[in-house]
């Protein structure tokens, strides 16, 4: 057993025990039905999405990747992969896997990290409840400020790292550090 599971599942029991403390059996029943309608909202959003991920890795061959990024490189990948990220539509458990598979593809690491940072930093299905939420000039104006983040990052990551996937990124940093080991 995992330890994170482990620790989850205890701090589930004692919130299990202290809402039974509170508000009896009604209280855990209630916390059960919430904990199940989450749970089925989230599976179905998991299925959908890697039937997405898996028929975008069957559609997107190496082949066509690669021919599209000879096409676009620089800043106008950069671009596209921030935006994209910005359109992607979930959350983390959602979008990791999806940029893992095109890791796996051998995409480069610039790439990655535009569409990374286009997705924290845009989302823009977050637009509509920042708006309603704070005011629209606000939100306007945070859009417009982090606007230039992932676009200057993909930029950075090119100059630094160029055309290198994300595995040859970190196997070079694995590398660099074990040369740098002082240990006697």
């Amino acid at each position: 057993m995992k330890r994170s599971l482990l620790i989850v599942s205890v701090v589930a029991a004692v919130f299990v025990i202290v809402a039974f403390l509170v508000g009896g059996r009604a209280l855990v029943l209630e916390g059960f039905n919430i904990s199940i309608n989450s749970a089925t909202q989230s599976a179905l959003m998991l299925f959908a999405s890697f039937i997405v991920i898996g028929q975008i890795q069957v559609l997107l061959t190496k082949e066509m990747l690669d021919r599209w990024f000879k096409r676009s490189s620089g800043i106008k990948g950069i671009v596209v992969s921030a935006v994209a990220g910005g359109l992607f539509p979930g959350g983390p458990y959602i979008y990791f896997p999806f940029v893992a598979s095109f890791a796996e593809k051998g995409l480069p690491f610039y790439v990655l990290i535009a569409f990374l940072l286009g997705k924290n930093t845009y989302d823009f299905a977050r637009f509509p409840m920042e708006a309603s939420l704070i005011a629209p000039n606000i939100a306007i104006i945070r859009n417009l400020i982090t606007l230039p983040v992932p676009i200057i990052i993909g930029l950075l990551a090119k100059r630094y790292f160029g055309n290198k996937t994300i595995e040859n990124v970190l196997g070079q940093a694995g590398e660099t550090d074990a040369t740098n080991d002082r240990s006697p």
